[in-house]
Formats: structure tokens, C-alpha cells, sequence
């Protein structure tokens, strides 16, 4: 079985790359829906509502994450504290899900923080995706809706974790059109089936 993690920050089109792949027969885990499960977490969310107040909380106690977005993107210090709440019990549960994969030919990691949980060295490859901002920024305001204020706020407030210890690496940059990315990723794909196939089995 190879791991291979696919990162890259906000609207870079890392969530594209790895859906590639999963067309291609990998097997996904997806940080952002395990983060999720950890924002509905009852401690966690007790411990947001703490530390950044009762305006990041909805009326059904659930982490607002838009207005999270507002404080934690323009405050690195208050990134730094979020990341102290949310990140040990998101590591611990990425781990849980890599864990429950085995006997799948090809698992893939899509996740931002990839760097932050000193995971690179235990995985076969990691796939690194890049946009220029402005591209990053007309991308993120199309497909959530932001104000460009706002989408600036988030964009210019995300800083990738870097990532260290990976056996290989492979970077796609993503400043064109969908087929280009879905081709690029498509040759970074057969070199990964290729390492599998060299793979010692059991």
C-alpha cells in the first residue's frame, strides 16, 4: 500500500487533485471533513466559545466557522491559539482514519495542515499544490461566496505548514484551466502507480 498526502493552501485546487486520484482508484481521507468532526466535538467547541467569545458560536452551540474565519485570519496569534484547541484531537483522528485503511492499494491524504502533524516521513509521496493569490482569491470568492475583503483576509492569513521528511514530492502548479490541472495531476498519477507497482507486496 502506498500513502500519498495531497496539500496545499486555500483554493490552491489540492481538494481537485486528490478527487483526480480518487477517480483513478485511491482511496481518500479528507482532513477537511475529519476537522469538521472535531469543531462538533462538545470540548472543542466548549474551549472556542472560551477562548473567542459567544459570537463564534451559533444558536444551536454548533463553531461558526465563517465568523471563526474573521478573527483567526487576520490575527496570526489567534490562528496559533485555534491551532492549540482544534489540532492535537485532528491529528489523532487523521491517524485513526489512515489506520482504518489498510489492505487499500493507494490512500491519499487531502489536508492543508499535512505539515503541522510531522506526518510527511511516513508517508510514500506528497503532492504539493500551488495557485498564484490573485488566481487563489478569484476562485475562493466564486465558489464560497466571500466578499473580496474578506476572501483576502483568509487568503492572506493561511500560511502552509512546511513540509519535511517526505521520500518524494512532487508540486503542481495550478494557474490555468481545469484540464491542465486534471492532466498534471493525471502524470503525477501514473508515477505514483508506477512506485506502487515496484512495491514490495505483504
Amino acid at each position: 500500500m502506498l500513502r500519498i498526502g495531497v496539500t496545499g493552501l486555500m483554493a490552491s485546487g489540492k481538494t481537485e487533485v486528490a478527487r483526480r486520484f480518487e477517480e483513478r482508484g485511491a482511496r481518500i481521507v479528507e482532513g477537511d471533513a475529519l476537522g469538521w468532526e472535531v469543531l462538533a466535538d462538545p470540548e472543542v467547541r466548549r474551549g472556542i466559545g472560551a477562548a473567542f467569545g459567544p459570537s463564534v458560536l451559533s444558536a444551536d452551540g454548533s463553531v461558526d466557522r465563517r465568523a471563526l474565519g474573521r478573527i483567526v485570519f487576520g490575527d496570526a496569534s489567534e490562528l496559533e491559539r485555534l491551532n492549540a484547541l482544534v489540532q492535537p484531537l485532528l491529528e489523532r483522528r487523521v491517524r485513526e482514519a489512515l489506520g482504518s485503511t489498510r489492505g487499500e492499494d493507494v490512500v491519499v491524504l487531502d489536508a492543508a495542515l499535512l505539515g503541522a502533524w510531522n506526518l510527511a516521513e511516513e508517508l510514500d509521496g506528497v503532492v504539493i499544490v500551488e495557485a498564484p493569490v490573485e488566481i487563489r482569491l478569484a476562485r475562493l470568492e466564486a465558489a464560497r461566496g466571500f466578499p473580496e475583503a474578506e476572501a483576502r483576509l483568509r487568503i492572506e492569513g493561511q500560511r502552509l505548514p512546511p513540509v519535511r521528511g517526505a521520500r518524494r514530492t512532487w508540486r503542481i502548479l495550478n494557474g490555468g484551466s481545469r484540464a491542465v490541472l486534471l492532466r498534471r495531476a493525471d502524470e503525477v498519477w501514473e508515477e505514483i502507480e508506477r512506485l506502487r507497482s515496484e512495491a514490495p507486496r505483504g
